[in-house]
């Protein structure tokens, strides 16, 4: 990636790797780029001024640094690592290189995120007593065995790792830190592949707030909804957040909240290009998005015990 006037978002895409070759040349051959052999190549290449990471989970930690190493801005798909401490250690090498670390939480941008922080900045939901979450797939029947989405390494937890980790960077965006989490994870339809297909959690926020979040791979649709239950209103985000519902006490219809249309993927990467110009920290780097793998790994925790667990708890054992 070279950061310039090349497109509406700021970004040129000049290069691309892959493991394999025909995907490279495939991906090269539609966006316009050269196709390199390995990632160190491109981290060797004076033309890319960024790096944007795409890879399995546990490849991410490791990536961020050597891009660092080589004083090449980064983007990163979540989750941003599979541990806190790992988490860290490419916080600190992207802080240490002075170069832009973005990691890819693009839901809060979408435009009934953005609704609902502004009604909760306003007062106008009162105290929010519950959140209600679910971000489920509809892939798991077509997972196969040896895909890396199949591997219980790559996903702990299931869903939760792949896709519930965007619900609870977005709680946390509206509501403030999690404290505490209780997690039940299974698998109840697969068969074929060895990795939980459905994990329910519970969590307490450090505000008191108590809240919900399911994740499957095996729904018969893909679903993703939050529910804000409020004294004073509640508010339902819809449809990959592109409507949103409130309803007012003593209103019990639920009525329909204008909203402006966004690409929350657009507006990241947009974004990540403007805090390359600028100097600027994009809104969830490596601190927020580590912020989110502290709860993942509580969750993980949790369902290896069976007890609730405190996030942040198992770094502080180290």
């Amino acid at each position: 990636m070279a950061e310039g006037p090349g497109g509406e978002d700021g970004l040129t895409v000049v290069a691309c790797t892959s493991r394999s070759a025909e995907n490279r040349a495939a991906f090269a051959k539609a966006y316009g780029c050269r196709d390199l052999p390995s990632y160190q190549a491109v981290l060797a290449d004076p033309e890319v001024e960024g790096v944007l990471i795409t890879t399995p989970h546990s490849f991410h930690a490791e990536q961020v640094v050597a891009a660092a190493g080589n004083r090449k801005h980064v983007f990163v798909e979540k989750p941003f690592t599979l541990t806190v401490a790992d988490g860290r250690r490419a916080t600190e090498a992207c802080r240490r290189a002075g170069v832009v670390l973005a990691v890819g939480h693009q839901r809060r941008k979408q435009a009934a995120s953005r609704a609902l922080k502004r009604l909760l900045d306003e007062g106008a939901l009162g105290r929010v007593v519950q959140v209600e979450g679910n971000f489920s797939g509809d892939i798991g029947f077509t997972f196969k065995p040896g895909i890396w989405r199949a591997d219980r390494a790559e996903t702990p937890a299931g869903a939760m790792t792949n896709i519930g980790i965007h619900h609870v960077d977005t709680f946390q965006y509206l509501l403030g830190p999690i404290a505490r989490a209780t997690a039940f994870s299974r698998r109840v339809a697969l068969t074929f592949v060895p990795i939980d297909d459905s994990t329910s959690i519970l969590f307490e926020f450090a505000s008191g707030s108590l809240g919900y979040l399911g994740t499957s791979w095996v729904h018969a649709n893909r679903t993703a909804v939050i529910t804000l239950h409020g004294t004073e209103a509640q508010g339902w985000s819809e449809a990959d957040g592109t409507r949103l519902f409130l309803a007012r006490r003593g209103q019990p219809e639920r009525t329909a909240v204008p909203l402006t249309p966004v690409d929350p993927i657009v507006e990241e990467l947009a974004e990540f290009a403007r805090c390359v110009r600028e100097g600027k920290m994009p809104e969830v780097g490596g601190e927020e998005a580590t912020a989110n793998v502290a709860v993942l790994e509580a969750i993980v925790e949790s369902v290896e015990t069976g007890r609730a667990v405190v996030v942040g708890s198992k770094e502080g054992r180290r």
